[in-house]
This record gives C-alpha cells, sequence and structure tokens, in this order.
C-alpha cells in the first residue's frame, strides 16, 4: 500500500514538474502536452507555415542562389556578395527535406490521423530550423 502510494506521489509529483517546465522549455513539451490532449494540425497552419517559409527562407534562398559562385578562398560579404557551392548543396538537399516534410503533413491532415498530422508537424517545424540556421551560418538570411 505504501509503495502504490508513493508511485502515484512520484507520478504526480513528476506531471506537476513536466507543467511547469512546459513554461519554460519553450514550444516542445508544450507541443507534447497539447497531442496528448488531442491537439490537431489545421490546414490553416500548413497554409501559414508554408507562406512563411516562402517568404522567410526560399526568397533569400534564391537571391543566394542566383549570386555569382565565391571565388577560391573567397567567402560571402555584403561588400563582396557570392555563394558558396558546398553551402549552396547543402541549402538545396535541406529544401528538399522540408518540401518532403510539408508532403508528409499535408497527407497526414488531409488523411484525419491527428497524431500523425501533430508529429509530422513538428518534424516539418525540424526541417524549417535546420534550413534557416543554414541560411544564417550563410549570409543569405541578410539577403
Amino acid at each position: 500500500m505504501i509503495g502504490l502510494i508513493r508511485a502515484v506521489a512520484t507520478a504526480t509529483a513528476l506531471l506537476a514538474f513536466a507543467v511547469v517546465l512546459s513554461g519554460c522549455a519553450g514550444t516542445r513539451l508544450g507541443d507534447m502536452i497539447s497531442a496528448v490532449q488531442g491537439y490537431t494540425i489545421t490546414q490553416g497552419q500548413i497554409d501559414t507555415a508554408r507562406a512563411t517559409y516562402n517568404g522567410t527562407v526560399l526568397a533569400p534562398l534564391h537571391r543566394y542562389a542566383v549570386l555569382p559562385r565565391c571565388g577560391p578562398g573567397k567567402s560571402f560579404s555584403i561588400s563582396v556578395p557570392c555563394h558558396d557551392k558546398a553551402m549552396l548543396k547543402k541549402l538545396s538537399d535541406a529544401d528538399l527535406v522540408v518540401a518532403k516534410a510539408f508532403d508528409d503533413t499535408q497527407d497526414m491532415v488531409t488523411s484525419g490521423n491527428t497524431s500523425g498530422s501533430v508529429a509530422a508537424y513538428k518534424s516539418l517545424n525540424t526541417a524549417i530550423d535546420v534550413v534557416k540556421g543554414l541560411l544564417a551560418a550563410s549570409g543569405a538570411a541578410m539577403l
């Protein structure tokens, strides 16, 4: 009996701790709690994510891609804008991952798979964060 009471008390304390941390940890833990509570991804969220991605990632990526290639030993700068071939390849590959993540999320929402759509949407946001990080590292985010 005492063991059961301790187990319940421990579980309650852990849940309370998780709820407290959700405010500090940002959206990741909050997203997990929302998913458990039946949170769903809507078509509007996908459309907003796509429009935001197009404006904040694809537009600068395109401007970076059309710059002349950097010469040997040169790197991107505002005074001498150019693109690095290896970085452009990384950005293009990461963009393909985001496109697949958009497709996967859309498929889950269209099929009505609530838990799958939440997981796919989280993966989509992670993929977008990776591309944004690469853009910042390349200097293309300034374009």
